[in-house]
């Protein structure tokens, strides 16, 4: 496995459980009761902004997995220029 495709994936599976954690503390939280004269959002309206982030991250993961396979494999007949 070339080195890129597994820092790669790496960052994807740590993003992964990053937002999981997000989501599952946003649940867990609301079994808490708030603070007195603390207005407590809509669990719907957090859990959209938790996932507006991992929508984009998303298209943004997408995008760099395409260059990085793409690069991955050198094209035939390409050379590297080395400085001399």
């Amino acid at each position: 496995m070339h080195p890129a495709v597994l820092a790669f994936a790496i960052c994807a599976v740590a993003c992964l459980i990053a937002h999981g954690a997000i989501l599952a503390s946003i649940v867990s939280r609301r079994s808490t009761q708030p603070a007195a004269g603390v207005p407590r959002p809509r669990l719907l309206i957090e859990i959209v902004w938790a996932l507006i982030p991992a929508i984009v991250l998303i298209f943004l993961l997408t995008a760099t997995w395409i260059r990085v396979r793409d690069h991955a494999r050198p094209k035939p007949g390409m050379m590297m220029k080395v400085a001399q």
